[in-house]
């Protein structure tokens, strides 16, 4: 085909066209999953426990949010039986009928009915019969109980639309005891077991041989000196038996199935990481990871990464919290990279509702008092906006995303410069929801959108363009 310098300058301008006025969504990730969390509003255990109030609440609030997805993070000691004892009862524990399901069954129940994904992670506390002192709930749990507990768990909320893992953050001590012994990392090990057990009790023993049982659940970063927590990716590759060179080491244990990688990419300082660490700012590095440990077929080639615990810190925390613009800017900025990260196929959110503690989570949507933030309704119409190619004078990229959208739908993105928000131009989104747009360089831009829906026409929080991770003055 012979091509003329009319036609290809004619080609390019309509190329460019499309980059600074139109919308695409070629490249949008249509088969990731984004799980909400909220303990405190849905399940009946802990210092806040739920109620039928609160839980009829949030599901009425993931309604409004779009929320398609759950985590629930079932604790053993919370359903097992004789709980405080060091004896272990005389009951069959692979059986569901030996356990009280009742904190969690209400909220489980609901969402299966609803047709959405549940993620269930199973973890600690345990019950003291199960441990190897008989004396702690953290302390080397036994992984032939697990894996008992884990066949019940399977055999009572097994479904094609549940996914499971195995335990919650076991890289800090918090969780799982010890994490050292003799100065050394023993965590990494006493996990690979427990992971091990609870995949053979819920694959094998309870006959979900084709459901995904994911692996880490890690906590985001290290501590000075590994006194009470190891660094995430040093956990991962010795709990996958590889040397520091990566090359798998036999007589640790031989290649893993893992069906993903899941992880908490919380970043909570602005200080200086552990190269091993990773966070929602360092996403890359789990990749590479992965890469690295299937090189030496310690792992799958391509195992996915899940991300099933997030959220932005905002005041009234005063040692981390954002204000409450920047923490609805920040979380879409994290979640726009998830939703390009080919090897992301979950995201999530972390609380509905702040914890009364102000020195606990403060990531709701919602604070303590029940009260909105404005990252209520940038939830579930989520924009965010940075500069786009270099120079002093960059275009702005958008990416939007109407997370309460069933099929393409048509926004309506505006600007505002200083005055009044006007039209810049009416895009339409893909079947989830999703959209990009790029604009040319306007100075003190504001950008925002609106999407007619059921309860009438909808406005997102504006968002300003900012490079990096921190929007200005994040105070």
């Amino acid at each position: 085909m012979v091509i003329t310098l009319k036609s290809a300058l004619r080609s390019l301008l309509a190329a460019f066209a499309l980059l600074v006025l139109g919308g695409s969504s070629a490249h949008a990730a249509t088969n990731q999953t984004v799980f909400f969390e909220a303990p405190r509003d849905l399940t009946a255990v802990g210092s806040q426990p739920s109620t039928d109030a609160t839980r009829a609440a949030a599901f009425a609030d993931f309604e409004r949010l779009g929320v398609k997805a759950l985590r629930v993070n079932l604790r053993w000691y919370d359903v097992a039986p004789d709980r405080d004892l060091a004896t272990k009862p005389s009951v069959d524990l692979t059986q569901p009928g030996s356990y009280n399901w009742s904190p969690y069954t209400s909220v489980i129940d609901t969402a299966k009915a609803k047709g959405w994904t549940l993620l269930i992670s199973l973890s600690a506390p345990v019950p003291k019969w199960a441990t190897a002192s008989k004396a702690d709930n953290y302390l080397r749990p036994v992984p032939a109980e697990f894996k008992a507990f884990a066949t019940a768990a399977a055999r009572q909320f097994g479904a094609p639309n549940v996914i499971w893992s195995i335990w919650n953050e076991p890289n800090l001590e918090t969780f799982l005891k010890p994490q050292l012994s003799g100065g050394k990392p023993v965590s990494p090990a006493i996990y690979r077991e427990l992971y091990v057990a609870g995949r053979d009790g819920i694959k094998v023993d309870a006959g979900l041989s084709t459901t995904k049982v994911l692996f880490g659940e890690t906590a985001p970063v290290g501590g000075a000196g590994l006194r009470d927590r190891i660094y995430p990716l040093q956990f991962l590759r010795e709990a996958l038996c590889l040397t520091t060179k990566y090359k798998l080491d036999s007589k640790c244990g031989g290649k893993l199935e893992i069906d993903g990688l899941a992880h908490h990419p919380y970043q909570f300082s602005n200080g200086k990481l552990n190269a091993q660490d990773a966070t929602y700012r360092s996403m890359s590095r789990l990749v590479s990871f992965l890469d690295k440990a299937a090189k030496d077929r310690a792992i799958a080639a391509g195992v996915p990464i899940y991300l099933t615990e997030f959220g932005i810190q905002s005041k009234p925390d005063l040692l981390w919290g954002f204000n409450y613009v920047a923490q609805y800017e920040v979380r879409a900025r994290a979640e726009r990279a998830a939703f390009y990260n080919k090897r992301v196929k979950g995201f999530s959110q972390y609380l509905l509702t702040d914890d009364v503690d102000t020195g606990g989570f403060q990531t709701g949507l919602r604070l303590a008092t029940g009260k909105a933030k404005p990252a209520y309704n940038a939830f579930r119409l989520t924009l965010d906006a940075k500069p786009a190619g270099g120079g002093k004078k960059p275009n702005t990229s958008l990416w939007g995303l109407v997370r309460t959208a069933t099929a393409a739908t048509t926004v309506t993105v505006q600007v505002s410069t200083g005055g009044a928000f006007k039209k810049l131009k009416a895009v339409k989104t893909n079947r989830i929801g999703a959209f990009t747009l790029t604009d040319k360089y306007r100075k003190g831009a504001r950008y925002r959108y609106q999407v007619a829906t059921t309860e009438g026409t909808l406005t997102s929080p504006y968002v300003v363009p900012f490079s990096g991770w921190l929007p200005p003055n994040p105070k």
